[in-house]
């Protein structure tokens, strides 16, 4: 599904303090990193033509045409344990400061799923950030039932959705979801008949914006002829780029693209063995580690940047269990890559077809 974790430290700190007692956004901007030019502070956001826009990456992005929200954001699959099943840490508190300290840094989105543990992560956000402070977008998913570690099934019959979300808004403690995307299309279950569904809560309030898990682009077309679709959430990363035909729709009718494993399940990471069986293959991890390098970063850190420049539509959610690893994605936001830099890292990906 979409864990968006980098690999975490064996052990993480505790943290202390309060939600809300500080507030450091990530604004993006040009490092100090040595050798930095001009060139990184023009390098940009592509718009919709292809062409990158001057003044670096754009932060924020209007969700839904009414939800400006930081495009660097937090997914909480890292919170539940292994197969996403259970709590990943037996001390709750943990879970609860990292969440806190996410919002403390200056996120503004938090995504989330009913089927992380399952109930588990939802319970967390509610338990961290509740009362919601104002401009805090969550993020949840339905449609998709657990049994086991690892263990999906779909579930898209109109009935099924309808209390999936009555039950995410009580593990939420709220009232309306900002952002609830069905976490897959269910094809026993008629398209129309799922977003009608998801059509009728947003009517009732209890939705505002609707938004679409693991879809293609032709799904997508078809799926704004029945509802008003404000996301994607597709796996997508630098190395991945099978879903560009979905990114590029995504920038010409202005709905947000959540990529999911935008560190490449660990991959991209640099330090790939807790995550995932494969190392990223030697051009990509030399052309990560060199543009690190000249950054002072980590290559999961460009990766994360890249992300950002490559297209105004994009907004990672990385997740994590560690505060260090938290602030390391989180500074990402502030790598301005040079135009020659992006061009490395375009030729990297692969495009379906």
């Amino acid at each position: 599904m979409d864990a968006q974790t980098n690999s975490d430290a064996a052990a993480d700190p505790e943290l202390a303090g309060e939600h809300g007692v500080r507030r450091e956004p990530y604004a993006t901007g040009p490092t100090a990193a040595a050798g930095q030019t001009g060139a990184g502070a023009a390098a940009g956001a592509r718009a919709a033509g292809g062409a990158r826009a001057a003044g670096g990456a754009r932060p924020d992005f209007v969700l839904g045409g009414t939800l400006t929200i930081r495009r660097l954001g937090f997914g909480t699959g890292g919170l539940v344990g292994p197969g996403y099943w259970g709590p990943r840490h037996t001390d709750p508190a943990r879970s609860l400061a990292l969440l806190r300290r996410a919002v403390d840094r200056g996120v503004t989105l938090i995504d989330t799923a009913d089927n992380y543990g399952p109930d588990v992560a939802e319970e967390l956000v509610a338990r961290a950030l509740h009362p919601y402070p104002a401009g805090l977008v969550i993020a949840t998913k339905g449609g998709v039932v657990r049994t086991g570690p690892d263990v999906w099934h779909v579930a898209g019959r109109p009935e099924h959705l309808r209390a999936m979300c009555d039950a995410s808004l009580r593990r939420l403690r709220t009232d309306t979801i900002d952002l609830y995307q069905l976490h897959r299309l269910d094809p026993d279950v008629p398209m129309a008949e799922q977003l009608g569904a998801l059509v009728e809560l947003q009517q009732a309030g209890k939705i505002r914006h609707i938004g679409l898990d693991s879809i293609d682009a032709a799904e997508l077309a078809r799926a704004r002829e029945l509802a008003p679709i404000a996301s994607v959430q597709n796996r997508y990363n630098v190395l991945d780029r099978a879903c560009e035909d979905v990114l590029e729709l995504c920038e010409r009718t202005g709905t947000a693209f959540l990529p999911w494993f935008p560190l490449g399940h660990g991959t991209l990471t640099g330090a790939p063995g807790t995550r995932t069986s494969a190392p990223a293959p030697a051009p990509v991890a030399d052309a990560l580690t060199t543009i690190a390098a000249a950054h002072g970063a980590t290559t999961g850190q460009i990766a994360l940047a890249w992300l950002l420049h490559h297209s105004p539509a994009l907004l990672p959610t990385p997740g994590t269990g560690s505060p260090d690893h938290l602030d390391e994605n989180l500074a990402a936001g502030r790598i301005a890559l040079t135009e020659a830099e992006l061009g490395l890292l375009d030729a990297l990906g692969t495009r379906a077809g």
